[in-house]
Protein backbone atom coordinates (compact mmCIF):
# COMPACT_ATOMS: atom_id res chain seq x y z
CA UNK A 1 0.00 0.00 0.00
CA UNK A 2 2.79 2.58 0.91
CA UNK A 3 4.61 1.53 -2.63
CA UNK A 4 1.00 2.65 -4.02
CA UNK A 5 1.22 5.89 -2.44
CA UNK A 6 4.92 6.62 -2.99
CA UNK A 7 3.66 6.18 -7.26
CA UNK A 8 0.42 8.40 -6.44
CA UNK A 9 2.82 10.62 -5.60
CA UNK A 10 5.71 10.44 -7.96
CA UNK A 11 3.27 10.95 -10.51
CA UNK A 12 1.80 14.14 -8.69
CA UNK A 13 -1.59 12.80 -7.44
CA UNK A 14 -2.58 13.05 -4.09
CA UNK A 15 -3.08 9.73 -2.84
CA UNK A 16 -6.76 10.09 -1.46
CA UNK A 17 -8.39 7.30 0.21
CA UNK A 18 -10.16 6.30 -2.90
CA UNK A 19 -7.12 6.44 -5.32
CA UNK A 20 -5.25 4.06 -3.36
CA UNK A 21 -7.86 1.74 -2.70
CA UNK A 22 -8.66 1.75 -6.23
CA UNK A 23 -5.09 1.41 -7.07
CA UNK A 24 -4.24 -1.62 -5.06
CA UNK A 25 -7.16 -3.76 -6.48
CA UNK A 26 -6.42 -2.37 -9.90
CA UNK A 27 -2.50 -3.02 -9.91
CA UNK A 28 -2.56 -5.53 -7.20
CA UNK A 29 -3.05 -8.33 -9.95
CA UNK A 30 -0.58 -7.98 -12.35
CA UNK A 31 -0.80 -6.70 -15.83
CA UNK A 32 -4.70 -6.67 -16.52
CA UNK A 33 -7.53 -5.43 -19.03
CA UNK A 34 -10.52 -4.12 -16.84
CA UNK A 35 -13.66 -1.53 -17.22
CA UNK A 36 -14.98 0.67 -14.90
CA UNK A 37 -17.99 -1.84 -14.21
CA UNK A 38 -15.73 -4.33 -13.30
CA UNK A 39 -13.62 -2.26 -10.99
CA UNK A 40 -16.79 -1.22 -9.26
CA UNK A 41 -17.37 -4.70 -8.44
CA UNK A 42 -14.33 -5.98 -7.38
CA UNK A 43 -14.86 -2.70 -5.07
CA UNK A 44 -17.98 -3.74 -4.23
CA UNK A 45 -16.61 -7.10 -2.82
CA UNK A 46 -13.92 -5.00 -0.84
CA UNK A 47 -16.72 -3.04 0.56
CA UNK A 48 -15.30 -0.31 -0.31
CA UNK A 49 -18.02 2.14 -1.30
CA UNK A 50 -17.10 4.17 -3.34
CA UNK A 51 -19.24 5.78 -6.43
CA UNK A 52 -19.72 5.21 -10.18
CA UNK A 53 -18.61 8.35 -10.58
CA UNK A 54 -15.75 7.74 -8.53
CA UNK A 55 -14.09 4.75 -9.92
CA UNK A 56 -14.36 6.49 -13.47
CA UNK A 57 -12.62 9.52 -12.39
CA UNK A 58 -9.88 7.72 -10.72
CA UNK A 59 -9.53 5.47 -13.70
CA UNK A 60 -9.15 8.81 -15.99
CA UNK A 61 -6.48 9.95 -13.41
CA UNK A 62 -4.12 7.28 -13.41
CA UNK A 63 -4.59 6.99 -17.48
CA UNK A 64 -3.88 11.02 -17.88
CA UNK A 65 -0.71 10.81 -15.22
CA UNK A 66 0.52 7.43 -17.75
CA UNK A 67 -0.11 4.73 -15.17
CA UNK A 68 -3.13 3.06 -17.63
CA UNK A 69 -4.20 3.55 -21.41
CA UNK A 70 -7.02 2.89 -22.48
CA UNK A 71 -8.51 0.54 -25.38
CA UNK A 72 -11.61 1.48 -27.13
CA UNK A 73 -13.25 -1.60 -28.38
CA UNK A 74 -16.54 0.11 -29.44
CA UNK A 75 -18.01 3.56 -28.94
CA UNK A 76 -19.29 2.57 -25.53
CA UNK A 77 -17.18 0.41 -23.95
CA UNK A 78 -13.73 1.65 -22.84
CA UNK A 79 -11.30 -0.75 -21.22
CA UNK A 80 -7.98 0.21 -19.10
CA UNK A 81 -4.91 -1.75 -19.34
CA UNK A 82 -2.05 -1.83 -16.76
CA UNK A 83 0.17 -2.58 -19.30
CA UNK A 84 1.50 0.51 -20.78
CA UNK A 85 4.40 -0.87 -22.68
CA UNK A 86 3.54 -0.84 -26.19
CA UNK A 87 1.43 -3.72 -27.32
CA UNK A 88 -1.81 -4.93 -29.09
CA UNK A 89 -4.98 -6.55 -28.58
CA UNK A 90 -7.17 -9.29 -29.31
CA UNK A 91 -10.90 -9.04 -28.37
CA UNK A 92 -12.77 -12.48 -28.11
CA UNK A 93 -16.65 -10.91 -28.74
CA UNK A 94 -17.90 -14.47 -27.41
CA UNK A 95 -17.08 -13.77 -23.94
CA UNK A 96 -15.56 -10.21 -23.49
CA UNK A 97 -12.06 -11.18 -23.11
CA UNK A 98 -9.43 -8.83 -23.91
CA UNK A 99 -5.68 -10.54 -24.88
CA UNK A 100 -2.67 -8.73 -24.97
CA UNK A 101 -0.86 -9.30 -28.60
CA UNK A 102 3.09 -8.69 -28.74
CA UNK A 103 4.31 -6.60 -31.70
CA UNK A 104 6.58 -9.35 -32.59
CA UNK A 105 3.44 -11.86 -33.22
CA UNK A 106 1.92 -9.00 -35.88
CA UNK A 107 3.65 -7.54 -38.99
CA UNK A 108 1.60 -4.18 -40.15
CA UNK A 109 2.88 -1.96 -42.66
CA UNK A 110 2.57 1.40 -43.03
CA UNK A 111 1.89 3.57 -46.13
CA UNK A 112 5.42 5.16 -47.40
CA UNK A 113 3.59 8.46 -47.37
CA UNK A 114 3.13 8.83 -44.04
CA UNK A 115 6.72 9.19 -42.30
CA UNK A 116 7.89 7.63 -38.82
CA UNK A 117 7.98 11.34 -37.15
CA UNK A 118 4.56 11.63 -38.10
CA UNK A 119 2.85 8.66 -36.66
CA UNK A 120 1.95 9.08 -32.46
CA UNK A 121 0.88 5.78 -31.99
CA UNK A 122 -0.37 2.66 -33.81
CA UNK A 123 -3.74 1.03 -31.88
CA UNK A 124 -4.47 -2.21 -33.26
CA UNK A 125 -7.22 -4.23 -31.83
CA UNK A 126 -8.62 -7.41 -33.54
CA UNK A 127 -11.65 -8.93 -32.68
CA UNK A 128 -12.50 -11.90 -32.80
Amino acid sequence: MDNFVNILRKHKLRPTKQRVNLGSILFGKGDRHITAEILKKESDKENLMVSQATVYNVLNDFYNVGLLTKVNIDNDKTWYDTNVEHHYHIFNEENSELVDLEPSEIDIKIPKKFSKSQIKKIDLVVKI
